[in-house]
C-alpha cells in the first residue's frame, strides 16, 4: 500500500489556527462579523482549538486576558475590521499596560477594496482609508502584520508570535477577507517558532558576578517579587531561586500570589508607606541590599509613588531585559535567562556571608487589630481575609478595580492559588469577562490533569453593570467552577472615598442581582444565587457543600456599608491629599 502524504499546501488561515494551537491556546474569544466569518470556519478544523464568542469585543478582549495571564500562553481575541476592532481596544490597551501575551486578529475587507478605497461598511467617511485603524492601535502592541502577500504570510504570522512572547504584550494580525483560502506551504508547520529572547550571555555572566558580590557582602538584604515575574513566565525559578536565597521577600500588590505566602522568609505585601507596620522600614531602613525583580512602579502598585528606597549603590533591579547593579546597567539580559543562571550559579558557589557579623533579620509586629473586629456585619477589614483564608491550592481568585485591590493585599493566600487583578491599568468592568476567560483556562488545565480548582471572581456592584453579559457566557458554556461574588456597597465606593461621598455621579441604578443569573439562561439561577449582611450568614453559606464541592455556578450577593473601604485604600488617599496640599502651599508661597 502506498502511504497517504500530506497536502503540499493549505490555506492561510488553517495555517494561522494551526500555529496558534501549537502554543497551546485552545480557546479563540471574539465576535463573529462579517468580514471575519470564513476565516473563523478553519477553527473548527483545527484538533483541540475551539470557537468561544463572547457578548461584545471588549468583553473578550478582558477574557483573553484572564485566559493568557492562568495558562500563560497567548489569549487570542478575534474581531471584525473597525467597530469591532475599536470596540476591544480599550481591553487589548490594559494588556499591553500589565504585560499580558495577547493575539488581536482582525478580518478586514478585500486588498481590492482597500485599494479603491471603496465606502463599504465599518470605514470612516468618504473616500476611506481602509487601514486607518491599524494606526489607531500602534500604541497598545508590539508588533503587527498584514496577511496580504502568500510568499510572506507565514513568515509574517511566526514573526509577530515571536514578539509577542518576547515582549509579553499584544500583536494585532490584519487577514483581508481576500486571503484567507489563498494557499501556503504546509510544511512550514514543522518548524516551531523560537520564542526564547537571546541574552547576551557575556553580560549576563557580569551580572550574576555583581549580583554575587553584593549578596556576599550583605548582611540585612531583602528581596521584592512583582508582577513582571509572572508575566515572562518566571514564577517557577523565582520560587526556587527564594528557597536557596532564604532572605526576607517582599511582593507587592500587583506580584501577589508569584511567592509561596506560607514560607517563613515571606514577610508580606510591600506598598511604600501604605504597607501594614514595619514592612516599609524592614526594606527602607533595616535593609543594605534590597533586590527588586520583575518591577512595575506605578502609583498603586508603591503606595501612591511613597517608597523610600535605599541608594542606587544598595539596590539590584531585575528587569524584563536588564539587570542593573548599582550604577552598573547590563543589557539585552532577559527575565528568565538571568534568574535560571544565578539559581545554577548559586547551587555550585553558595553564597558566604561575612563571618563578622550575623545576618539580620527584619522583625515585624502584628498587624493592629481593626476597630470593627466585633461586627456582626460584613466590614472591608474582614471580608478580604475571609476570602483569602476560604482559597484553596487550585483556586484562583479575580478582584475587580476598587476597593478588591486594596482589600486583597491583606489576604493570605495557600500556596496554589492565583490572584489576579488589574491594578496599573485600572479599568472598571475587567474582573467579569477576565474571570471568564480564566476559568475557561483553568477548565483546560484541569482536563490536561492540573489541579482541581474554583474561580472566585469579586467584582464591586458599579464594575459589574459595565460587563454583566460575560456572565451569559460563562453560562452558555456551561461553566460549573464559578463563584461570583457582588459586593453591594450602593454604588462606586472607591470614588466617594475619593471626593464626592454624597455626589449623584457616584450612585448607580439598583439592581435586583439575585435574578442575574436566571436573566442569563440559568435554569437553577434563583436556587443558585444567595445574599448576606452579616459574617455568620457569610460562613454559612462559603462552607456549604454548593461551595465547597461546587459542581454549579453561583452567586453570592455580600451587602456592605457604602462609605466603607480598606485601611490602605484611606491610607493612600490621604497621602496623596496630603501631598497635594504641600505643593499648592508651596506654589502659593506659604
Amino acid at each position: 500500500m502506498g502511504s497517504i502524504r500530506d497536502p503540499p499546501t493549505m490555506p492561510l488561515a488553517a495555517y494561522l489556527w494551526r500555529r496558534i494551537r501549537q502554543l497551546g491556546v485552545q480557546s479563540v474569544m471574539g465576535v463573529p462579523g462579517d468580514m471575519n466569518l470564513e476565516l473563523l470556519d478553519y477553527i473548527d478544523s483545527v484538533d483541540g482549538l475551539s470557537w468561544v464568542g463572547n457578548a461584545n469585543e471588549l468583553n473578550a478582549a478582558y477574557a483573553a486576558d484572564g485566559y493568557s495571564r492562568v495558562k500563560g500562553c497567548p489569549g487570542v481575541l478575534v474581531t471584525t475590521m473597525g467597530v469591532g476592532e475599536l470596540s476591544a481596544i480599550n481591553g487589548v490597551a490594559g494588556a499591553y499596560t500589565e504585560n499580558v501575551k495577547l493575539i488581536h486578529i482582525v478580518g478586514t475587507t478585500g486588498t481590492r477594496a482597500q485599494k479603491a478605497r471603496a465606502m463599504i461598511h465599518h470605514c470612516l467617511g468618504v473616500d476611506p482609508d481602509h487601514r486607518v485603524y491599524a494606526r489607531m492601535s500602534e500604541s497598545v502592541r508590539v508588533a503587527h502584520c498584514w496577511l496580504d502577500d502568500s510568499r510572506t504570510a507565514p513568515g509574517e504570522v511566526d514573526r509577530v508570535i515571536r514578539e509577542c512572547y518576547i515582549h509579553s504584550r499584544p500583536v494585532y494580525i490584519f487577514v483581508p477577507m481576500d486571503f484567507v483560502h489563498v494557499p501556503v506551504p504546509a510544511a512550514l508547520l514543522n518548524s516551531p517558532i523560537n520564542l526564547e529572547p537571546k541574552t547576551d550571555s557575556e553580560a549576563c555572566i557580569s551580572a550574576i558576578n555583581a549580583v554575587i558580590e553584593k549578596l556576599e557582602k550583605s548582611s540585612a538584604p531583602a528581596i521584592i517579587v512583582d508582577a513582571l515575574v509572572h508575566r515572562f513566565g518566571a514564577t517557577g525559578i523565582m520560587n526556587t531561586l527564594l528557597e536557596q536565597l532564604q532572605i526576607p521577600t517582599f511582593t507587592t500588590p500587583m506580584g501577589k500570589s508569584i511567592v509561596c505566602e506560607d514560607k517563613p522568609y515571606f514577610y508580606g505585601v510591600y506598598n511604600g508607606q501604605v504597607s501594614l507596620p514595619g514592612v516599609a522600614d524592614a526594606i527602607e531602613k533595616e535593609s543594605d541590599l534590597v533586590i527588586d525583580v520583575g518591577f512595575v512602579h506605578s502609583d498603586s502598585n508603591t503606595g501612591g509613588h511613597s517608597r523610600n528606597m535605599p541608594s542606587t549603590d544598595q539596590c539590584i533591579l531585575v528587569a524584563a531585559d536588564y539587570v542593573q547593579v548599582g550604577h552598573a546597567r547590563y543589557e539585552s539580559v532577559y527575565l528568565v535567562e538571568f534568574l535560571t543562571r544565578l539559581s545554577s550559579s548559586l547551587t555550585t558557589s553558595p553564597v558566604s556571608h561575612p563571618t563578622s557579623h550575623k545576618r539580620r533579620t527584619p522583625t515585624l509586629p502584628r498587624p493592629p487589630v481593626p476597630s470593627d473586629a466585633d461586627s456582626r456585619h460584613i466590614t472591608q477589614s474582614w471580608i478580604w481575609k475571609r476570602i483569602g483564608s476560604m482559597a484553596r491550592p487550585g483556586d484562583i481568585i479575580i478582584g475587580e478595580s476598587g476597593t478588591a485591590q486594596f482589600g486583597f493585599s491583606d489576604a493570605t493566600f495557600a500556596a496554589g492559588v492565583r490572584y489576579i487583578t488589574q491594578i496599573y491599568f485600572g479599568s472598571i468592568g475587567y474582573s467579569v469577562p477576565a474571570g471568564f476567560g480564566a476559568a475557561v483556562a483553568q477548565g483546560e488545565m484541569q482536563n490536561e490533569g492540573g489541579r482541581k480548582g474554583r474561580t472566585i471572581l469579586v467584582v464591586g456592584d458599579g464594575s459589574l453593570q459595565l460587563t454583566v453579559q460575560e456572565i451569559g457566557t460563562m453560562i452558555k458554556m456551561g461553566l460549573r467552577n464559578v463563584i461570583i461574588m457582588v459586593i453591594n456597597n450602593s454604588g462606586y465606593t472607591i470614588e466617594r472615598a475619593i471626593h464626592g461621598p454624597e455626589q449623584g455621579y457616584n450612585d448607580i441604578a439598583p439592581w435586583n442581582h439575585q435574578l442575574l443569573l436566571s436573566a442569563f439562561g440559568s435554569k437553577s439561577g434563583e436556587v443558585n444565587s444567595r445574599v448576606v449582611d452579616t459574617k455568620e450568614g457569610f460562613e454559612e453559606v462559603v462552607l456549604s457543600p454548593e461551595y465547597t464541592d461546587l459542581d454549579s455556578i453561583q452567586l453570592l450577593e455580600v451587602m456592605m456599608d457604602r462609605m466603607d473601604v480598606p485601611w490602605r485604600l484611606q491610607a493612600q488617599i490621604d497621602l496623596i491629599n496630603e501631598r497635594n496640599t504641600r505643593m499648592k502651599m508651596v506654589e502659593s508661597g506659604r
